[in-house]
C-alpha cells in the first residue's frame, strides 16, 4: 500500500518508492539506530549488532519499527546529517513530504523533541546539511556549557539583492541542555545561533573568489580537546569557474565569532546591519548553568532573552581559515572534490595531517601540507588513484586507523585501499625521502612503512626545511653502457616520484621524456652522463652512466677468430644486420639438427650393441642348459 501511494504521488518506483537507508548511527555497544525512507513513509528501528554475525538473511517487520518523522527524510535524494549524542538523535533533514521544511531537530531521548523555528527564513533558508559535530564541544569544565555544532550551506538573506540568490556556508550551534522557551519558542531551540564560514582566494584585482558550497567537514581532534581543527571541503557555485578547495579553521576562531556582535534589520525592506542596541542578560546563546547566572533551564530565561534569540540568530563576524587562504585548491580539473578524511601521522620530527579526498569522478587523492619557513603551507599530492572504473562519484569515506585501511563508497560499491604504498617511491634513498610521505621512511635498504619505535632510527623525510640529501649517504646508481659505433642507444632515468623533474647533462643530445636518445653513436658521444633530478628545490644525481662507444678501428688486434667478432661487426653494419640474424638462426638450427642426427645415430648404435649382448647371453644360457641335461642323463640308472 505504501509503495502504491508513493507511485500515485508521482514518484518513481525504482529511485523513490523503496526503503532507502538514510540514517545509521551507533546507539550503544549493543545496538545501532537505523532509519529508512520507506517509500516516502520513513521508519526507524534499533538493530542488535549481533544480528550481523548470523549467516542467514534477517528481516525487520513493520511492527518492529517506529515512525521516522523528524529523524529521517522522506525523499531519498535529500542530503542528511545525523549524530547520536548522549542517547539523543540530532538530525538535519527535510522533515516533510515535499521537502519544503528543512530543520535541525533533536529527538529519541526522554526529553521532548525540539527543532528550529518552522518556516522562518531568518533561521534557515533552503539549506543543505553537511555535518553535525559529535560529541558535543566543551567550552569550560562545566558540562552544562556543552554545545552541539552543525555545518551547512543555505541561501543567504543578507546577501540577496541585485545578484539574486547567493549561497553561504554556515556553522550553527545550540546548547545541549536547551529545552526551548516557556511562552515563546516552545519546543524550539532558544539558543540557536549561526555564523558564516569563508573559504576564498584573492584574485589579481583583489576581488575574492569564493568557494561557497560546503561539501564535507572533518574534525581533527588533538591534545587540546577544546580547540580541534576543522577541515572544510568547498566547491564553487559559479558556472564560469569550476573549482574545489580545502580550508582549515580553529574552533577557538569559531567560538570567537559567536561571542561577537549580532546582525540586525528593521524589516523586509531594510538591509542587514550591525546591532548596536542593548543585548539582554544572560547573553543570547548562553547555556543555562551555574557558570552564568544560575539558571537551571532555558525555560527560566527572561522573555526578552528568548525574543532576542528568535529575531537575532545571525552573527556579524565571519570565520576565516588559518592563514587567510585555502590549504588546497583544484581549479580547471575535470572533477570536483566530494569527500574528505584526515589522518594524523606521528613522525620523529612532528605530526602531519594527511588528507584523503574523494571526487565526483571516482578518484581518491592523497595529499599533505607542509609548513614553510615563511609561515605559509605547501601542498603536495602524494597519490592519485582511480578506484571506480565507471568514474562513479565517491559519496562516503571512512578510515580504520587500527587496520590502516581506507574505505570509499559510491553507487558502484565499496573499495578498500591501503593508506600507504611505500614501494612505489623506488629503491633510492633520495627518492624515498623527497616523496614526503609521512607513512614511509628509508630504512637503509628500501623505502618501507615507518614504524615508530625507540629502537629503530629511521631517516625521516617529511619536513620541508630538512635537506634529504644530507641524510642519504650514497646517492644514485652507477652503471656502464656499451654501444657500437653508428648504432643508436637510449639512456633511461625514471624517478618514482612524479614531483621530480629530470635533467641530463651532455651536449649534442635529443632530450625526450625522462631519458635521452642518441640516434647514431659517434666517438664523441662516449663519456660520463649524469641524470639529475630536482624536487621541491633539492637536486641530486640519480643515475651516472659511463657510455663506451666501441669501434673496430680502435682495436686493430682483434681478429675474426674471436667468437663475438662477427656479432659486433653485424651490429655496426645496419645493412647486414637482418641477414646476420638469419644466419645466426640458421646456424643454430643446423647445429641443433646435427646434434639431433648424431644423437639418433648414437641411440641406434647403442640399441644394436644391447641386442648383440642379449643374443650372446641367450646363446650362453642355451649351451649351459644342454650341458646340464647331458650330465643328468649320464647319472640316471639304466632300465632293466
Amino acid at each position: 500500500d505504501r509503495i502504491q501511494n508513493c507511485i500515485m504521488a508521482g514518484k518513481s518506483l525504482q529511485t523513490d518508492c523503496a526503503n532507502f537507508l538514510r540514517v545509521l548511527e551507533l546507539y550503544n555497544q549493543t545496538h545501532l539506530y537505523a532509519c529508512g525512507t520507506g517509500a516516502f513513509n520513513p521508519r526507524c528501528a534499533f538493530i542488535p549488532t549481533n544480528l550481523f554475525l548470523r549467516a542467514e538473511e534477517q528481516r525487520l517487520q513493520y511492527e518492529d519499527t517506529e515512525s521516522g518523522k523528524g529523524k529521517c527524510p522522506y525523499d531519498p535524494h535529500q542530503r542528511t546529517a545525523t549524530a547520536i549524542i548522549d542517547g539523543e538523535l540530532y538530525a538535519g533533514i527535510s522533515s516533510d513530504f515535499l521537502s519544503h521544511d528543512t530543520a535541525f531537530i533533536r529527538s529519541l531521548g526522554e526529553r521532548h523533541a525540539i527543532r528550529t523555528e518552522q518556516y522562518d527564513s531568518t533561521w534557515l533558508q533552503a539549506l543543505t546539511l553537511t555535518k553535525i559535530h559529535s560529541p558535543a564541544m566543551s567550552e569550560s569544565d562545566n558540562e552544562e556549557d556543552d554545545k552541539v555544532y552543525v555545518f551547512f550551506t543555505e541561501r543567504a538573506q543578507e546577501a540577496e539583492g541585485a545578484a539574486g540568490k547567493v549561497l553561504y556556508s554556515r556553522v550553527a550551534r545550540v546548547c545541549k541542555n536547551d529545552i526551548g522557551g516557556q511562552r515563546s519558542l516552545v519546543h524550539k531551540w532558544s539558543t540557536f545561533q549561526k555564523a558564516r564560514i569563508v573559504c576564498s582566494v584573492p584574485g589579481p584585482d583583489g576581488i575574492q573568489t569564493h568557494f561557497d558550497k560546503l561539501q564535507d567537514i572533518f574534525i581533527q581532534r588533538g591534545k587540546d580537546k577544546k580547540n580541534p581543527l576543522i577541515y572544510g571541503l568547498f566547491t564553487t557555485t559559479s558556472n564560469v569557474l569550476n573549482g574545489s578547495a580545502v580550508c582549515v579553521y580553529r574552533m577557538q576562531d569559531i567560538i570567537r565569532a559567536f561571542k561577537g556582535n549580532f546582525l540586525h534589520r528593521e524589516g523586509q525592506q531594510y538591509k542587514w546591519t550591525e546591532y548596536t542596541g542593548r543585548v539582554p542578560y544572560p547573553r543570547p546563546g548562553t547555556c543555562p548553568s551555574s557558570t552564568y547566572g544560575g539558571f537551571r533551564s532555558t525555560r527560566e530565561y527572561p522573555d526578552e532573552v528568548i525574543f532576542f534569540s528568535r529575531t537575532h540568530p545571525l552573527m556579524q563576524e565571519v570565520v576565516h581559515p588559518l592563514g587567510g587562504h585555502p590549504l588546497l585548491i583544484r581549479v580547471g580539473v575535470p572533477y570536483k572534490l566530494t569527500r574528505l578524511l584526515v589522518d594524523r601521522v606521528e613522525a620523529v620530527d612532528g605530526q602531519y595531517d594527511v588528507l584523503f579526498i574523494g571526487t565526483d569522478s571516482g578518484l581518491v587523492l592523497k595529499a599533505i601540507h607542509l609548513p614553510k619557513a615563511n609561515g605559509q603551507n605547501q601542498e603536495i599530492t602524494l597519490e592519485q588513484l582511480q578506484v571506480f572504473k565507471n568514474k562513479s562519484p565517491i559519496t562516503a569515506m571512512t578510515l580504520s586507523k587500527k587496520k590502516q585501511w581506507l574505505f570509499a563508497g559510491s553507487a558502484e560499491g565499496v573499495v578498500q585501499l591501503g593508506l600507504f604504498h611505500c614501494d612505489l617511491y623506488g629503491q633510492a634513498c633520495a627518492e624515498c625521502c623527497l616523496a614526503r610521505d609521512p607513512y614511509c621512511t628509508w630504512d637503509g635498504h628500501s623505502c618501507s612503512p615507518y614504524m615508530p619505535s625507540a629502537r629503530r632510527r629511521n631517516i625521516r623525510q617529511v619536513n620541508d626545511d630538512g635537506n634529504p640529501l644530507n641524510q642519504c649517504v650514497r646517492q644514485g646508481e652507477e652503471k656502464t653502457q656499451v654501444v657500437a659505433l653508428g648504432n643508436s642507444t637510449y639512456l633511461e632515468c625514471l624517478p618514482k616520484s612524479h614531483h621530480a623533474t629530470v635533467t641530463w647533462y651532455k651536449d649534442q643530445l635529443v632530450v625526450i621524456d625522462r631519458g635521452i636518445l642518441i640516434p647514431r653513436a659517434e666517438l664523441s658521444h662516449g663519456g660520463i652522463y649524469h641524470c639529475q633530478l630536482e624536487e621541491h628545490g633539492f637536486r641530486w644525481t640519480a643515475v651516472t652512466v659511463r657510455l663506451i662507444v666501441w669501434s673496430p678501428a680502435l682495436h686493430p688486434t682483434l681478429v675474426s677468430t674471436q667468437p663475438w667478432y662477427q656479432d659486433v661487426m653485424a651490429l655496426i653494419n645496419h645493412g647486414k644486420l637482418e641477414r646476420h640474424c638469419k644466419e645466426l638462426s640458421r646456424h643454430h638450427n643446423n647445429k641443433e639438427s646435427g646434434n639431433h642426427k648424431h644423437n639418433k645415430q648414437d641411440r641406434k648404435r647403442a640399441d644394436r650393441h644391447r641386442h648383440r649382448e642379449a643374443g650372446e647371453k641367450e646363446k650362453g644360457r642355451g649351451r649351459k642348459n644342454r650341458s646340464q641335461m647331458q650330465s643328468s642323463a649320464q647319472r640316471l640308472p639304466r632300465s632293466a
